[in-house]
C-alpha cells in the first residue's frame, strides 16, 4: 500500500504552488550566492537578538537558504524558531505574519516527504466529522501506521475507529488494536475502558 497516490501527490503540489512563500517566489539556487547570503543572514541574526520581529523574518529566510544548501533539519529548526518568535512579537496580528512561515514549513515537509502527519490529520478529520467517513478514516490510519507503527496518536485513532466500525463480538482485530494503543498510550483511561468493554463482550 503506497503512502500517497500519484493523484493525491499531484493535487497536494498544486495546492502548495498557491502559497505565498520563498518556495514559490522563484528564488533560484543557481542565481544566488548562497555562501554570501548565508553569511549576511547569520550576521543579521546576530545583530537582531533584541528585536524578535526582525529576527523572526531573518530565521524565515535562513530556513529557506539552509534548505537550498541541503541542510533540511537546520531549515526546519529555523522555520520553527521563526514561528515561535512571530507569535511572541506580533501578539495582535500574528496570523497574517505567519502566512509565509507556514507556507515554507508546508513546502519543507513536502520536500522531506513527511506525509505521515498529513495522513494522520486526514484520518482524524474523517473520524471526527461524521460516522459516514469512518471507512476513510480507517484507511488513512492504516496507511499512517505503516509509516509510524508505534506512534501513540495514530494507534489511538485507529483503535477508536475500529471500535466504532467493527461491532461484531468478539472482534479480535479491535481487541488487539486496543491493546496496541494502550501500549503506546499507557495513561489513556478511555482506551482501557473500551478494552474492558470488548473483553466483557467476548
Amino acid at each position: 500500500m503506497t503512502t500517497m497516490s500519484l493523484t493525491e501527490a499531484t493535487l497536494l503540489q498544486a495546492e502548495l504552488h498557491k502559497l505565498e512563500c520563498h518556495f514559490t517566489w522563484k528564488l533560484k539556487k543557481e542565481e544566488l550566492d548562497l555562501t554570501d547570503l548565508l553569511n549576511r543572514l547569520e550576521q543579521h541574526a546576530d545583530f537582531n537578538l533584541g528585536e524578535k520581529a526582525g529576527l523572526a523574518q531573518t530565521y524565515n529566510s535562513l530556513g529557506y537558504v539552509k534548505h537550498l544548501l541541503g541542510s533540511s533539519q537546520d531549515a526546519l529548526g529555523y522555520l520553527q524558531k521563526c514561528v515561535e518568535l512571530t507569535k511572541e512579537s506580533r501578539l495582535d496580528d500574528c496570523d497574517k505574519w505567519l502566512i509565509v512561515p507556514y507556507g515554507n514549513l508546508a513546502w519543507l515537509q513536502y520536500q522531506l516527504k513527511c506525509f505521515s502527519e498529513l495522513l494522520g490529520e486526514k484520518a482524524w478529520a474523517y473520524f471526527k466529522f461524521s460516522r459516514k467517513y469512518y471507512n476513510q478514516a480507517k484507511e488513512c490510519f492504516e496507511k499512517v501506521l505503516e509509516l509510524e507503527h508505534m506512534n501513540a496518536e495514530w494507534n489511538c485513532g485507529y483503535a477508536f475507529v475500529l471500535h466504532r466500525t467493527e461491532t461484531q463480538c468478539p472482534s479480535v482485530r479491535t481487541i488487539n488494536q486496543l491493546r496496541q494503543a494502550i501500549d503506546t498510550n499507557p495513561d489513556n483511561d478511555e482506551l482501557k475502558a473500551l478494552l474492558a468493554v470488548r473483553l466483557g463482550e467476548a
